[in-house]
């Protein structure tokens, strides 16, 4: 997720394709590796997408961009002192909101509390910011954990903006929760130090679990699921879930990126990288990847079965989610339904 935030753009897909029937996928890669060949991979690509939402049962919702909730987050910013300068050259978070904002929107238009929707859209910023500065420097990166921890100044002013957003975190949500939602950043900070120093590692066929081990580090996909659920919720409501939500999170983003990113030539990923460890193609790693994120989707539809506010957070959230990816160009589905 996090090197797509990189790159989101304001410019959105005009199209809906609705709530999509498809058939069941094979359970195992094994299995996958004997189903017949289509000839326009594209068309194979499409086929995984609309089987994952039939599986789901999830629509695909285009949200417009809402430009009153962009300028309300970028008062809010200002407020709390955040660089927000919009001269070129500038140290700031203001060119990196729409990300957030499309965000906060889409996975997150449940959430009553609209304070929290704009935290969660700054955060999504900051996380945007974040991987732009690590591109060209990456001591800042380097030094904001620890900084964070021993509350020193980052050395940039975006960055001690974010090292005090995090520490919001308890205003809008429950300790436990909140203990969980730093760590998950912290660990993200981490994930782009650790694909820095590794960048130049041979990879090990007998690695099977470290594509996925880097692959949630790198997402926050623990922060972004319990974004979904507000406070008045209780946390044991819902926390038993969160194993497979976070799986449905990164799946579902590896599934919806893979057109754009295989349509670039993209190698350095996670699908990529679990394709050479299983000795598998790509699309059979995707087939798998969309019929786990199908499975979890339902697993946490049951886990949360018994308490009805958890269970349609959830299911608000998921349809959302969805939208998110729906709603941006950068993902070129458009392409795959036209």
């Amino acid at each position: 997720m996090l090197t797509d935030l990189a790159y989101w753009v304001r410019t959105f897909l005009a199209f809906d394709v609705g709530t999509i029937k498809g058939a069941p996928l094979e359970p195992l890669l094994e299995k996958l590796s004997t189903q017949s060949v289509i000839a326009d991979p594209h068309d194979e690509i499409k086929n995984a997408v609309t089987n994952l939402l039939a599986e789901c049962n999830l629509p695909f919702p285009v949200t417009p961009y809402n430009h009153e909730f962009h300028n309300a987050c970028c008062q809010v910013a200002r407020s709390k002192g955040y660089a927000m300068e919009t001269y070129p050259g500038a140290r700031s978070l203001h060119p990196f909101m729409p990300g957030g904002v499309v965000m906060a929107t889409t996975a997150y238009a449940h959430l009553d509390n609209k304070s929290t929707q704009i935290f969660i859209a700054l955060y999504t910023a900051f996380l945007i910011y974040l991987d732009d500065v690590f591109q060209h420097d990456i001591e800042l990166v380097y030094c904001f954990n620890e900084r964070f921890i021993l509350c020193q100044p980052q050395d940039d002013p975006v960055l001690d903006g974010f090292a005090s957003l995090l520490r919001e975190f308890p205003q809008h949500f429950g300790r436990v929760v909140s203990n969980i939602m730093t760590t998950s950043t912290l660990n993200l900070v981490t994930a782009l130090l650790l694909e820095h120093e590794t960048q130049n590692m041979k990879s090990s066929l007998d690695a099977h679990n470290y594509p996925t081990f880097s692959r949630v580090m790198s997402g926050a996909s623990e922060t972004y699921a319990l974004f979904a659920f507000p406070p008045q919720i209780p946390m044991p409501f819902y926390i038993q879930a969160l194993p497979e939500d976070m799986m449905f999170i990164n799946n579902v983003n590896d599934v919806l990126s893979f057109y754009k990113e295989d349509s670039a030539g993209e190698t350095v990923n996670r699908v990529s990288n679990l394709a050479r460890c299983h000795g598998v193609s790509k699309m059979e790693v995707i087939h798998r990847l969309s019929q786990d994120a199908a499975t979890c989707h339902s697993q946490v539809l049951r886990i949360l079965s018994p308490h009805r506010d958890a269970h349609t957070a959830y299911a608000n959230f998921s349809q959302g989610y969805i939208g998110f990816h729906a709603s941006l160009a950068r993902y070129r589905l458009n392409e795959l339904f036209s």
